[in-house]
């Protein structure tokens, strides 16, 4: 029997995955948009493509030796599976669009309210500059630095060093006495304990928010020129006028 034109002893699953290998190679350089419809409409093709590779297996297939039928019978919910995996990231597309419409509309609310977060970023608004250092460990002395947004030293003074959260607030001024202008700046408190063992006091800074922006579906507030992450902010607040 002629055999030159029979697929026998090699799968249509595995012809298609070459196949598949191929059109990889070829289209490295493709955008990845849209990936869930393109992959549909590949399927479909591929899917045609086994169809006639599995007549055609059946048709030249060795009558001594007859294909499996589980073994086309896998193949088949092979396909069918991987159908129903592309339709399901489609569906989380879909998901995360609305999610990050319903971001957008939440971001709104934030504007106006005072937040605490849990960041070293301050920002100085209107002369007044808000923040808590907590001391965790015992300790002799506790320096306070503060720094603008070019790196640039400004404030430097020791402060309680005693356990606990201490509230400091900043009237913008520098070791000098010279007002700072509004902007971003970072505070860090450091101290040692008995043992000699060097730490850096955790910080709250405060604020009010401004704007908020919405990247790659994640909230960020802005508060004057400092952009705090939606996950750092420990609690929110309206002014009492504003919630009156």
């Amino acid at each position: 029997m002629d055999t030159s034109n029979t697929t026998t002893g090699t799968s249509a699953a595995q012809i298609l995955a070459q196949q598949a290998a191929a059109k990889a190679a070829s289209g490295n350089a493709a955008t990845t948009t849209g990936t869930g419809d393109n992959g549909l409409a590949s399927l479909s093709g591929d899917y045609n493509n086994f169809l006639t590779l599995l007549t055609t297996q059946l048709k030249n297939q060795d009558p001594l030796s007859p294909m499996d039928t589980t073994q086309f019978t896998q193949q088949l919910v092979q396909f069918s599976a991987v159908e129903q995996q592309i339709n399901g990231n489609k569906k989380l597309d879909q998901l995360i669009g609305l999610q990050s419409t319903a971001n957008a509309y939440g971001a709104v609310g934030f504007v106006g309210t005072q937040v605490a977060a849990d960041s070293d970023q301050l920002s100085l608004q209107n002369k007044k500059g808000k923040f808590d250092y907590n001391i965790e460990h015992t300790s002799g002395t506790a320096l306070l630095k503060i720094t603008n947004s070019s790196g640039q030293l400004v404030m430097v003074k020791q402060v309680d060093a005693t356990v606990g959260k201490h509230p400091v607030e900043w009237d913008g001024t520098d070791y000098n006495g010279s007002q700072l202008p509004d902007g971003a700046y970072t505070v860090a408190v450091s101290y040692q304990d008995s043992a000699g063992t060097n730490y850096e006091a955790p910080i709250t800074t405060y604020g009010t928010v401004d704007s908020a922006t919405i990247a790659d579906g994640k909230v960020s507030l802005k508060i004057g020129d400092v952009s705090v992450a939606l996950d750092k902010v420990t609690s929110i607040s309206r002014p009492a006028a504003a919630a009156s």
